[in-house]
């Protein structure tokens, strides 16, 4: 509650300033933005191509657990393997298992690292050209829409144009 509160009274202080001294305000959603840029198509086609690659690791692993542990299964019923064999056999059954669960940790970690890794340079191109179009149009402030801070957009300009503009994409 305290929360909505103070985010009410910041919206209202800003809208107060800009009526008096005039000031602009801007808006955008940067999310669709990020959709529309070649750069995100391409970093989530590499992105596409790494998970696919993980996850067909990951696949060869279990099918390889899978396979031992139906063969102890075999072994098992007919009789074919010890009891300290088969202990033994269970015994690495469950390194294999916990190995493919600290590779599916792994592969998670590694995905978020490569994403980050891809989306940097863009985000960082993003973030310039949304700068250099704020600074030139004479706004004092520009909110992503996209994630949901948007108070009052009636009152704020959409800069997207301007920005996609910049980038060389078409409106």
């Amino acid at each position: 509650m305290k929360t909505s509160i103070k985010l009410f009274l910041m919206a209202f202080l800003l809208l107060a300033a800009e009526r008096v001294h005039g000031q602009k305000y801007g808006h955008m959603n940067l999310g669709n933005l990020l959709e529309i840029m070649p750069e995100t198509k391409q970093s989530n086609e590499e992105l596409k191509i790494y998970t696919d690659s993980l996850s067909a690791m990951e696949d060869s692993l279990t099918k390889a657990f899978q396979r031992d542990y139906s063969k102890l299964e075999e072994d098992h019923a007919s009789g074919s393997v010890t009891p300290v064999q088969a202990q033994a056999r269970q015994a690495e059954l469950q390194k294999q298992q916990e190995f493919i669960q600290k590779f599916e940790q792994d592969s998670q970690n590694n995905v978020n690292s490569k994403r980050e890794e891809l989306l940097k340079p863009i985000l960082d191109k993003v973030n310039q050209t949304i700068k250099n179009v704020a600074k030139a149009n004479g706004f004092i402030m520009v909110v992503d829409s996209s994630s949901g801070t948007m108070l009052f957009a009636d009152e704020s300009i959409n800069i997207m144009p301007l920005v996609k503009t910049a980038l060389g994409l078409q409106n």
